[in-house]
């Protein structure tokens, strides 16, 4: 899956949907690779996670990875475990692969770890079943063929232009179980698997996948005792950062406009010995009149 990450520097553009076929084959995958572990309840947990949650809230297969951020549309969750999967399979293989041929893990105990990757990774935000769902929410939309067809008195404007607002279903946190992230997902898989269902590290690797982003200051000690973890926390990274990644160019606009206004300095090993000549103008920098300049006297 190396192939489809995506580096680029330019925009990425929001992702708005997976097909009905995406999210068929997504499923299929997921739940192949949890059967494939044998463990006992397993299956009544895939049942669940495809089931009517009721209240309006979201099931696995239904569910976004987020609100508004990554994976925000119908089946998200599912492709951000995915992705996960894929990224701790190859964090996972590679470390292997790195330690003495003596150290390697072979055979069974190779297996046994594949299994525990395909269930801390496909089940880390298992939590976000029932915790998604939707209302109408307002906001402004500057869509020229829109505002054409609208009503004059329905036409606004602000320093962006004329607009106007129109009423669109949006996700919202609808947290029905009152449990926290990592805990969550480890009291809902137990509740399938029993309390002996999950190793020690699979737990603690779900518990703490969030890394530094839940401010807690055990985790590093965590990660230093179970390294499942800390792959999890690193593979949930470069899904989200890497695989869903999206972003505008207004980082960039930024620097590239502090560059335009920067004055070029010379490097050292440039630099001429000092005379009493008048030194000669650098033809690299441009003169005052040709810097950018501000609105204001004085500025250049």
């Amino acid at each position: 899956m190396l192939s489809n990450v995506k580096l680029t520097a330019a925009n990425v553009p929001h992702k708005e949907s997976l097909t009905t076929e995406e999210k068929a084959t997504l499923w299929k995958n997921i739940s192949s690779a949890l059967i494939e572990t044998g463990r006992p309840g397993i299956k009544r947990l895939l049942n669940w996670m495809q089931s009517d949650c009721g209240n309006g809230v979201m099931n696995y297969v239904n569910a976004p990875a987020s609100t508004k951020y990554h994976g925000n549309y119908p089946g998200g969750l599912m492709e951000h475990s995915w992705n996960v999967y894929v990224w701790l399979t190859i964090i996972v293989g590679n470390a292997n692969s790195m330690k003495d041929a003596d150290a390697q893990l072979k055979n069974e105990e190779s297996k046994a770890m594949m299994d525990s990757a395909a269930i801390v990774a496909l089940l880390h935000d298992i939590c976000k079943v029932g915790f998604y769902s939707m209302e109408p929410k307002n906001r402004k939309t500057y869509d020229a063929e829109k505002v054409k067809n609208a009503l004059q008195k329905d036409v606004k404007h602000d320093s962006l232009g004329d607009f106007i607002w129109e009423t669109v279903m949006s996700y919202t946190v609808t947290d029905t179980h009152k449990f926290g992230h990592g805990e969550a997902s480890v009291a809902i898989i137990e509740k399938f698997l029993g309390v002996l269902g999950l190793t020690t590290e699979e737990r603690m690797a779900i518990r703490y996948h969030m890394g530094d982003f839940a401010n807690e200051r055990e985790t590093s000690e965590v990660y230093n005792r179970y390294p499942l973890a800390a792959m999890l926390h690193m593979a949930d990274l470069a899904a989200t950062y890497l695989e869903e990644r999206e972003c505008t160019d207004q980082m960039d606009v930024f620097w590239d406009t502090v560059k335009a206004f920067a004055r070029p300095v010379k490097a050292p090993e440039q630099a001429q010995p000092a005379t009493a000549d008048a030194p000669k103008p650098d033809a690299e920098t441009p003169s005052k009149q040709e810097m950018p300049r501000g609105p204001f006297p004085g500025q250049g």
